[in-house]
């Protein structure tokens, strides 16, 4: 496909062409016909950027991939480019060292999938007065993608409010007032789960991801859906009081008629005056191409659109739905766990792919299950050293000595979990019981902690990194990261990373995922979900503030074999206690009898 595609770029005069990873609605999981970053180079991880030459092509990834862009990149090719390791660019830097070796530069990318923060970045890496960018209409890797998958087509339907916790009339007031404090007269939401949020409604656009193609903007007094996607019956009838339907291809035109209905005509500077009212675009999930759409229209542009926090901070409803969810994930995983232990003591051969299958049965056994939340990653061996590792494999199997990592998680109605248990087959060493028993250290001293309001992610991370720290350890993605509620497995704004500047709020959901990786030998992960909620019985903070807390959503019992409680305090052994106490008292009521009793030896109950 480079091939064809720097031909399309030759005609355009262009060069370098950027794929980025993300599609028209910055999707991480994208539908099939939208994977055009895989279709171009073969790398198919969920972040990673391409940037296409006349003459080469690079691909930009951060920790999670740097194995797999190995695996699944032709070097001849393709360069890939690891972030994170010492002296290695970014896109933005790369364009600027290859503008200073190759002279003046035409980038082109399609602006509908390029987001407005990232064009910025582009423009602003872009230092000789000759060099341009070129927005292109239309996609130059869809015009060149031989047998390029359909569009999908499955049929919206609505979530009743005993499961949402909210009504739809009651969330778009809420997100008009914050339109109207930032003098915005009309929000364009391009971000599928911020519209799913609002409107209520669920599709299977994606896999994992219960929403819908679509675009969303909303007025003063009305709110319009743009989607080509069919509506279950009685849907349009429901909600035609608070929001009405369009066409995906009317979005131009629905947009200029909303600006029309401002009463400023559109006319004026890139920034609303005193008495203007603009249009509310979120730099980080709109495109330049839906920018472009409203070229000469004031904008508001200094703030995220403000469903991404509404949506993190969890009411009552989804937070208790999301508790049952948990139960139902838990529960389902520990019978796969039982079974598996049983197989491997019968002597038989089980593979990465058979344990994954095992457990997709598993998980459909329980009520309310949708789909998985993401790709399961069942990696033995060396194979955890791929933090997101791939589809497994049904040629690798489970042997004595080696540890498997799980990471897993599914949707069910009103909740999307997500969790990592790494387990030993067969008798652990020395050095697999150190590793895991410090990242088990990290994942609970960051469980642990209690701490005040506008407390950041930021401030949050070093402590589950502590204990590898001091044995010259570290793990290359963020400790922690928002999740959504039946909606998509990575959600903002707050996550448990060095970048993660937004403060933790009560309601919010956030994942605690600590882990050591070393290529060839293997890797571990311990993740579980837990939603902050205010800690009681403290003194009062000397400022006022709150203190909060995080509570375990997710109950599976971590590896006892390959723990060494020696290496832990005595709080960290209290809590393990206590949170496998926990685990055995809500799931074994959940479990058939030839299952509960793998749990109690896992929890370490007596009999």
């Amino acid at each position: 496909m480079l091939t064809a595609l720097r031909a399309r770029m030759a005609e355009l005069e262009l060069d370098v062409y950027l794929v980025p990873s993300a599609d028209e609605h910055q999707n991480e999981y994208l539908p099939a016909y939208r994977r055009r970053r895989e279709a171009a180079c073969g790398f198919s991880g969920s972040a990673g950027d391409l940037a296409v030459g006349r003459n080469d092509a690079h691909l930009f990834v951060d920790s999670r991939y740097h194995l797999q862009a190995d695996q699944e990149c032709d070097p001849a090719q393709v360069r890939v480019h690891k972030l994170g390791q010492a002296g290695v660019p970014d896109l933005f830097a790369w364009l600027k060292a290859h503008e200073r070796e190759a002279g003046p530069l035409r980038v082109g990318y399609d602006p509908l999938v390029v987001a407005l923060r990232t064009a910025e970045r582009v423009r602003e890496s872009l230092l000789r007065r000759e060099s341009r960018v070129a927005p292109v209409d239309g996609n130059l890797v869809d015009a060149v993608w031989e047998e390029r998958p359909a569009a999908p087509g499955a049929e919206i339907y609505a979530l009743p409010d005993n499961v949402t916790g909210e009504t739809v009339a009651a969330k778009l007031a809420r997100v008009r007032a914050e339109s109207e404090a930032h003098k915005a007269g009309v929000l364009v939401l391009c971000r599928l789960d911020d519209i799913a949020w609002v409107t209520n409604l669920r599709g299977a656009d994606i896999p994992y991801n219960p929403v819908f193609e679509a675009y969303l903007a909303i007025e003063r007094e009305r709110a319009v859906c743009f989607t080509d996607r069919p509506l279950r019956s009685g849907v349009r009838e429901a909600l035609e009081p608070v929001v009405q339907f369009r066409l995906y291809a009317e979005l131009r035109a629905g947009l200029m008629e909303a600006v029309a209905r401002l009463g400023n005509g559109g006319a004026g500077c890139a920034e609303p005056g005193p008495a203007e009212l603009g249009v509310w675009l979120d730099r980080d999930s709109a495109s330049e191409g839906v920018r472009l759409m409203l070229e000469g229209v004031p904008l508001v542009l200094d703030a995220p659109n403000p469903v991404v926090r509404l949506k993190a901070v969890k009411n009552p409803v989804e937070i208790q739905l999301s508790r049952e969810g948990h139960l139902k994930s838990g529960a389902a995983k520990v019978r796969s766990l039982s079974i598996l232990a049983s197989w491997l003591a019968e002597g038989r051969k089980v593979s990465e792919r058979q344990y994954a299958d095992l457990l997709a049965e598993e998980y459909a056994k329980e009520e309310g299950f949708s789909d998985l939340s993401f790709n399961t990653i069942a990696a033995y061996g060396a194979n955890g050293a791929i933090v997101h590792y791939g589809t497994p494999d049904a040629q690798t199997w489970l042997m004595p000595g080696g540890l498997f990592l799980l990471d897993s998680g599914i949707q069910v109605l009103g909740a999307t979990t997500d969790d990592t248990r790494t387990v030993s087959i067969g008798m652990p060493t020395a050095e697999q019981r150190r590793r895991y028993t410090d990242v088990l250290r990290g994942h609970i001293r960051l469980a642990l902690q209690v701490f005040p309001e506008g407390t950041t992610g930021q401030m949050l991370d070093a402590l589950a990194r502590s204990p590898l720290w001091n044995e010259g350890a570290d793990y290359g993605h963020g400790t922690g990261h928002g999740v959504g509620a039946f909606l998509n497995v990575h959600e903002g704004p707050q996550s448990i990373s060095t970048r993660g500047t937004v403060p933790l709020e009560a309601g919010m959901i956030v994942s605690n995922e600590p882990g050591y990786y070393r290529e060839g030998w293997g890797g571990i992960r311990l993740e579980n979900l837990y939603v902050v909620e205010e800690a009681l019985g403290l003194a009062p903070h000397p400022g006022g503030k709150r203190w909060l807390r995080m509570s375990p959503l997710t109950m599976i019992p971590f590896d006892l074999a390959l723990i060494d409680a020696e290496r832990m305090s005595a709080e960290e052994r209290e809590w393990l206690r206590e949170y496998h106490a926990r685990v055995w008292a809500l799931l074994a009521p959940r479990l058939p009898a030839q299952h509960v009793e793998w749990l109690r030896r896992a929890c370490g109950q007596g009999r």
